[in-house]
């Protein structure tokens, strides 16, 4: 299963307008932002099963798009959506990896910044494609440090770590392929646990 950028964007689109739409009258000093980033992003861990190896996922460009959407005074909730397109080391295999969260984000004020710590739960969408095709849909969460810079009075900086933890089963087959005895799968998780980690930059524009 994976999902577009653009279908990513009608749907945070839809959800974001019901939230906004459903709060009171009185709750006109809240503040709802939206960040695109870009960064990169490593990590991630693949076996190969007629080899009988470990393949690493090679670490490349990624993008997120994060809305915001203010809870309190330095605290927000939080819906991300973040895309990478990538390869397997050693394997002629290209991965599309995909995260889905909904969390929240904590600020605390400093002098000229703001640090915070964000953290989601949501679905790993993973497709692999070339000499053959799969893909999977997990749960996962993330947590990220990282901080705010406002450089206008509704425009900041935003600077971001963030790790990515996928739970998965071991032995869970994600591609696959045809060979002269039938299906082939090439490729499934290594351990219970996916993760990658990132950094990344973006500009948080607030209204």
């Amino acid at each position: 299963m994976s999902m577009s950028l653009r279908a990513a964007v009608r749907l945070v689109a839809v959800m974001t307008v019901a939230l906004a739409g459903a709060l009171p009258a009185s709750a006109e000093q809240s503040v709802f932002s939206v960040t695109p980033m870009a960064g990169y992003r490593g990590g991630g861990e693949l076996d190969e099963e007629d080899r009988g190896r470990s393949l690493d996922v090679d670490g490349d460009l990624a993008g997120s798009l994060v809305f915001n959407l203010e809870e309190s005074t330095n605290r927000w909730y939080e819906l991300l959506y973040s895309r990478q397109e990538t390869s397997v080391d050693g394997a002629d295999v290209d991965l599309s990896l995909q995260y889905l969260h909904v969390g929240g984000m904590a600020a605390w004020p400093q002098n000229g910044f703001s640090s915070y710590l964000a953290a989601g739960i949501g679905a790993t969408f993973v497709n692999a494609s070339g000499d053959g095709s799969g893909s999977d849909t997990r749960p996962s969460f993330s947590v990220g440090l990282g901080v705010l810079i406002p450089v206008a009075e509704r425009i900041a900086v935003r600077l971001e770590s963030r790790a990515y933890l996928t739970l998965t089963d071991g032995d869970t087959d994600i591609f696959c392929r045809s060979g002269e005895q039938g299906g082939v799968c090439r490729l499934s998780y290594s351990g219970d646990l996916f993760t990658q980690i990132d950094a990344m930059a973006g500009l948080t524009f607030r209204f």
